[in-house]
């Protein structure tokens, strides 16, 4: 079950480099910090990436001078990260539905929602609404094509994700991009989305 960290260990166990893990950072850091930054987002900040996995993501934000936490349920990909980039970042390993760590100003979410189960998705929204400040952003790259395949991971419409987020998040920006990784390229959108005041 994608609910339970022995999951994510055994692929890390199984495959060493799991399937999504780019050896770097996705090319859509800086296409998603070039749409949030004129909408809001504070250069410097402090950021969270759920579901960091070995950390290429997250060390890339903090090299651009945010204040990074990343954070994932397996605990092999918080030792991955640790082993490839030390302490340049805060890695905690924790439950992104339970977790007490936080509030931050913004959310980096490159990998984590499309791994989630569907029926998980209403839960997940509300919990990137109680992790950010008042007006903080959820920043995110999301599947509206897995080649057909059972996920994770899940792919989701552009349309349905507008309804999804609306009900707690402003959403800013929805587009597909062309900044992909090359095994990614069409089939990937960029959401940015405000934390509605309450």
């Amino acid at each position: 079950m994608t609910t339970h960290p022995d999951y994510w260990n055994r692929i890390y166990e199984d495959e060493g480099r799991p399937g999504w893990d780019m050896d770097g950072a996705t090319p859509l850091v800086q296409a998603l910090l070039d749409l949030a930054l004129p909408l809001g987002l504070r250069p410097g900040c402090d950021l969270v990436v759920p579901g960091s996995g070995y950390g290429h993501d997250a060390v890339a934000l903090e090299a651009l001078g945010f204040t990074v936490t990343g954070l994932d349920f397996a605990p092999l990909a918080i030792q991955g990260a640790l082993h490839r980039y030390g302490n340049r970042v805060a890695w905690s390993q924790a439950d992104w539905f339970t977790t007490q760590l936080g509030p931050w100003e913004a959310i980096f979410d490159h990998t984590c929602f499309v791994a989630m189960d569907p029926g998980r998705r209403p839960a997940y929204v509300e919990a990137c609404a109680g992790h950010l400040r008042p007006g903080g952003l959820w920043l995110a790259v999301l599947f509206h094509d897995v080649n057909g395949r059972p996920g994770p991971p899940h792919a989701i419409p552009m349309e349905a994700m507008r309804a999804l987020a609306g009900g707690r998040f402003e959403v800013l920006h929805l587009a597909e991009t062309a900044a992909s990784h090359p095994r990614r390229l069409g089939r990937e959108f960029l959401m940015v989305a405000r934390k509605r005041r309450e």
